[in-house]
């Protein structure tokens, strides 16, 4: 946040904050649930193998998890997420990880695309071109090690030999345990046709969470074209796609202003903007996912309380 607000004017920035026109937010924030909808339509693809669930049941799942990734640092909603499916639906925990890592993997790739193909035609800061660069190599990497868990079981278990040799023998029935629980959840890109269902429906999320963030560049008279947006969304939720402070407050912002700034949009108006749509993107998740958590009886303390490392069979009863 102190680089946010390096050589940027508090009162203009106040000025731009004030003389925005915050009609926009109502269908802003309508954007964003119904992407939310498409996610847990992509999510219901990925438990497939694991097990059928409707999306309705799992709409107020995702929100729970992105409300907990608002509060807590470090991802933590991830685990929240991953309790509550083994508590409401009998759903070993470490396999709805599985699900979730596989989640982030796809977002990260849709997200460079984005950066990429909108930076071929605009260009890219020095920031962005090493964000690219991080990302992407950390992504590629990820995605053949799941490849090679998911497709092979010869090769995985070659893979957790070689990593039990750094665990205590005491700990190695636990942890094959939770590795072959984690590896279930990665089942679904053993089909190809889940795998493009997946693609298209993070793609359709992110392209509708990019529209809210056109819709507040409305707001604050910003004239950029839509695929400047896609090149935000994608900068600023890249830079926070590793766990870091709640929300991703400070690196959501920062990217923000600065993928504006490399276009031409001036530095305070920019950075009223990344604030105001950082609060809209975080108060509304927050409130609603408060409202379904207390609808289901959970308390986020509770959630965070169980270990979401120890796996809940499908028969086994949830206490």
């Amino acid at each position: 946040m102190g680089l946010f607000f390096v050589g940027t004017d508090i009162g203009e920035f106040a000025d731009a904050l004030a003389e925005a026109d915050y009609w926009w937010v109502i269908p802003a924030i309508g954007l964003w649930f119904l992407s939310a909808w498409f996610r847990s339509l992509r999510w219901r693809l990925l438990l497939r193998p694991v097990k059928s669930i409707a999306v309705n049941s799992l709409y107020p799942v995702v929100i729970i998890g992105y409300m907990a990734n608002n509060l807590l640092p470090l991802r933590a909603g991830e685990l929240v997420r991953a309790f509550v499916m083994g508590e409401r639906h009998r759903v070993s925990k470490l396999s709805v990880l599985g699900t979730i890592a596989l989640e982030r993997l796809f977002d990260g790739l849709i997200l460079v695309t984005f950066l990429i193909l909108v930076g071929a035609f605009v260009g890219l800061s020095s920031d962005l071109r090493f964000l690219v660069a991080i990302t992407a190599v950390v992504l590629m990497a990820a995605l053949a090690l799941f490849l090679i868990f998911a497709t092979s079981r010869q090769r995985a278990n070659a893979v957790i030999s070689w990593l039990l040799r750094f665990v205590p023998a005491r700990l190695h029935d636990r942890v094959l345990l939770w590795a072959n629980a984690f590896i279930e959840g990665l089942t679904g890109l053993q089909t190809p046709s889940i795998m493009a269902a997946v693609i298209g429906t993070t793609a359709i999320a992110w392209g509708l969470e990019a529209t809210m963030y056109f819709l507040i560049g409305r707001a604050f008279s910003i004239g950029e074209d839509f695929p400047i947006y896609l090149m935000v969304a994608a900068a600023a939720n890249l830079a926070i796609s590793l766990p870091s402070s709640s929300g991703g407050i400070g690196p959501f912002e920062f990217f923000a202003k600065e993928t504006l700034g490399a276009v031409g949009v001036g530095r305070d108006l920019a950075a009223a903007y990344a604030v105001a749509l950082h609060g809209l993107l975080l108060l509304p998740v927050i409130v609603v996912g408060l409202f379904f958590l207390w609808a289901i009886n959970l308390s986020l303390g509770r959630a965070l309380a169980q270990p979401a490392t120890q796996p809940l069979s499908l028969g086994e009863r949830a206490e």
